[in-house]
């Protein structure tokens, strides 16, 4: 069988190595050990931190936009 394509290349989570701000809101400190979201950029292949709070919109919308595809293909997503 063929190896599956990974469609989310550019998108991660990463614990802080150090103190970042949130790309969304720079109000939003991620301290150094916390969890975040990292997504990497195509056109400036740098890679923004966003985060807990600022990435669940993000995350949200990226699910309700994964349900449509799936709906579309006739698919039941994972775990229905």
């Amino acid at each position: 069988m063929a190896k599956v394509r990974d469609i989310l290349i550019g998108v991660r989570i990463e614990q802080a190595q150090r103190q970042r701000k949130c790309r969304r809101n720079t109000s939003h400190t991620i301290s150094k050990g916390e969890w975040c979201l990292v997504v990497r950029t195509n056109a400036t292949n740098d890679d923004y931190s966003y985060s807990r709070d600022a990435a669940k919109p993000m995350l949200d919308e990226a699910w309700a936009k994964l349900k449509t595809i799936y709906e579309g293909l006739g698919l039941l997503p994972p775990g229905s």
